[in-house]
């Protein structure tokens, strides 16, 4: 009988052991699953102006993002320049307080100078060869560095449409690009460029554009006419001229810390929504590139559709960039590299 009782006890107790093993488990469990789903915002900035193009890029990847509700994402879009010049915004992707940013390609070139070619006249063949080079291991190897290095990574980069100049007075001839004051970005190879085309290149910030062409501080800009469109700068520089010596590329610049910190679904949620918005992107440019040029035109842009000289100026640029090569500014061969990728 005592045996029994004995038994009986122990057997409970047995059960409350390994009932308290199992609430505990499903605890830690459900810990570790509502970790896993907690909600994280992604701050993401694309500073161009309401209704330009890489804005409205920014709308629509918030809108991919909240339709996959399972990632548990939500996007805080900031809108315009309210948080300051896409380099200050690097620089706030870097520290964290901005997650996500999205425009040129550009401003990646500071971070290493293996990017410095990509930003230089007349690097790419065409788009075709820009977008082989984004899928190639020389940019994907230089990437990974760069966000080792930096703690900022580049990624899902898309070549968009060429930039075309746009100026207070006719560019017919490699001779009207001596001396002409350029407005440029504050990145070197944008004024090395110029400057191996003749010109006098100024730096003026993207959103004071208008009012440096206006005022004459700067006699011509350079820019793809979706990204124009939006600041005006026909209404104030009224000859567009088609040169195809540069090729415009929107980048997403990720703060590296916060992607870690990413399960590998919200990852590979946000590479889709990104990849999503580029194919839109891209779209919306070619689409649209000439109905936004017949549109200037009709309020009083001259548009050039092919440059006379533009074989002259290539070979200046290709002069320069090597020249650039030697003397050291980045690793020997590259140029090269970039140019042998089919």
């Amino acid at each position: 009988m005592h045996m029994h009782l004995f038994k009986e006890e122990y057997m409970k107790r047995i059960s409350v052991v390994l009932l308290m093993l199992v609430l505990v488990t499903g605890m830690v469990f459900a810990a570790a699953s509502a970790e896993q789903q907690q909600a994280k915002t992604i701050t993401l900035a694309t500073g161009d102006a309401i209704g330009s193009l890489r804005n409205l890029a920014g709308e629509y990847f918030k809108a991919e993002i909240e339709k996959r509700p399972e990632l548990n994402l939500k996007v805080n879009h900031v809108q315009g320049a309210v948080i300051g010049t896409a380099s200050q915004i690097m620089d706030q992707v870097v520290e964290g307080s901005v997650h996500l940013f999205g425009n040129d390609i550009a401003w990646i070139v500071p971070y290493n100078p293996d990017f410095q070619p990509i930003s230089f006249g007349f690097m790419y063949r065409d788009v075709d060869h820009m977008n082989a080079y984004f899928k190639s291991r020389v940019f994907l190897d230089l990437a990974d560095k760069v966000a080792q290095d930096s703690g900022m990574r580049i990624i899902a980069p898309v070549p968009m449409a060429s930039r075309m100049f746009f100026s207070v007075k006719p560019l017919t001839t490699v001779q009207d690009f001596k001396g002409l004051k350029v407005r440029a970005p504050g990145l070197e190879m944008f004024v090395k460029s110029y400057e191996a085309y003749g010109a006098s290149p100024t730096t003026v910030a993207w959103n004071e554009i208008f009012l440096a062409l206006k005022t004459k501080l700067v006699e011509a800009a350079h820019g793809p006419v979706a990204d124009v469109i939006a600041n005006k700068w026909h209404l104030a520089a009224p000859y567009i001229t088609r040169t195809e010596d540069m090729y415009a590329a929107n980048a997403w610049y990720v703060n590296e810390p916060f992607w870690k910190a990413l399960s590998d679904a919200q990852r590979k949620g946000i590479q889709e929504a990104l990849d999503a918005t580029n194919v839109w992107s891209f779209e919306q440019s070619k689409a649209s590139e000439q109905s936004l040029i017949d549109q200037m035109v009709s309020e009083g842009a001259i548009y050039n559709s092919s440059f006379a000289d533009r074989e002259a100026l290539r070979s200046q640029a290709i002069d320069a960039v090597k020249k650039l090569e030697a003397s050291g500014k980045w690793s020997s061969g590259l140029v090269d590299a970039i140019q042998a990728i089919k």
